[in-house]
């Protein structure tokens, strides 16, 4: 299957997503799965990590999990993602590093942090529209599962 349609399929399956749960941890939940399910090697992972007052705290991962599950504030690239406020992209020998902030104006929610090694599949700026688009998705579900009263 060519990138292009692979990215397509998913697109429709993660948008599906919000239908399908009755919880944001479900649906954060069911986000990973589709992402999980394309995986084809067991190095890659993909995790959600939401932002408390003091610590970024995973809240699901599928594959190994190469950050802890609670990572305090002015440690790790989660910090660093957060003060730049956009898609970070990092490599290593082995892996290529995708971290996603997520946000509800201008308040950061959380970070979408995806690990995926370079033997199996090259990231492209297809890859990238295709990621901020997830992250965009995720900021507007959020607001439906904690509607504003006005």
């Amino acid at each position: 299957m060519d990138k292009s349609k692979l990215l397509d399929e998913l697109r429709l399956e993660i948008g599906r997503v919000r239908d399908q749960v009755q919880t944001l941890s479900s649906f954060y939940v069911g986000i990973t799965s589709k992402f999980a399910n394309l995986m084809q090697n067991n190095l890659s992972s993909i995790a959600i990590y939401e932002t408390t007052e003091h610590a970024f705290i995973m809240k699901v991962c599928a594959g190994p999990c190469y950050i802890e599950r609670k990572v305090p504030f002015g440690e790790s690239i989660l910090s660093s993602v957060a003060i730049r406020g956009k898609i970070i992209i990092e490599e290593d020998v082995h892996l290529q590093k995708v971290f996603l902030p997520f946000y509800k104006n201008h308040h950061l929610l959380g970070i979408v942090v995806g690990h995926i090694p370079k033997e199996s599949y090259t990231i492209t700026e297809d890859d990238l529209v295709f990621i901020k688009e997830v992250g965009r998705f995720i900021e507007v579900q959020h607001d439906t599962f904690f509607p504003t009263i006005s």
